[in-house]
């Protein structure tokens, strides 16, 4: 499996300025509810909260990862947002998160967020990367950013 099965164009968000990572979290959530790759919105939403609130996902390098296992989806699915004058999110190096993307995984399985977590961070560490999302104003445009993609692949 690689991002370009998991993330859809449908739950990308740019030019968008949440107040809070709560309000974050939320409008990702949506996204992916939106786009129909939510079995229970809710459930979701708990998860994924319930997890930010035992630890935050807030790393360095502008880069927020809250993610959760959860039994409201059937698939492991991204959304991805970008908050280009950035968001408080409790960062280890205390610097705004710009650059969110939520991962969520079925309960039941193995643990694919770790690979993915790690895979996007990877990709996010780029300078180069960072630079052309924050540039970024179409979701389409993001999308292939990150999936190195030539034309739309994954509209769902």
């Amino acid at each position: 499996m690689e991002l370009r099965d998991i993330l859809f164009q449908d739950a990308i968000l740019v030019n968008w300025n949440p107040t809070s990572k709560e309000e974050a979290i939320t409008a990702l959530v949506d996204a992916l509810d939106q786009a129909d790759l939510l079995t229970n919105r809710g459930q979701v939403l708990q998860d994924v909260m319930e997890r930010e609130a035992s630890l935050s996902t807030g790393l360095e390098e502008g880069i927020a990862y809250p993610h959760a296992r959860s039994d409201g989806v059937k698939q492991v699915v991204v959304a991805f947002g970008i908050v280009k004058n950035g968001l408080s999110f409790d960062s280890r190096d205390q610097k705004p998160a710009r650059f969110i993307p939520l991962m969520v995984s079925p309960r039941s399985g193995g643990a694919p967020h770790i690979y993915f977590m790690a895979e996007i961070v990877k990709l996010l560490e780029k300078s180069e990367i960072r630079n052309k999302l924050l540039e970024s104003t179409s979701p389409e445009e993001v999308y292939r950013i990150l999936t190195g993609a030539k034309s739309t692949e994954n509209a769902v």
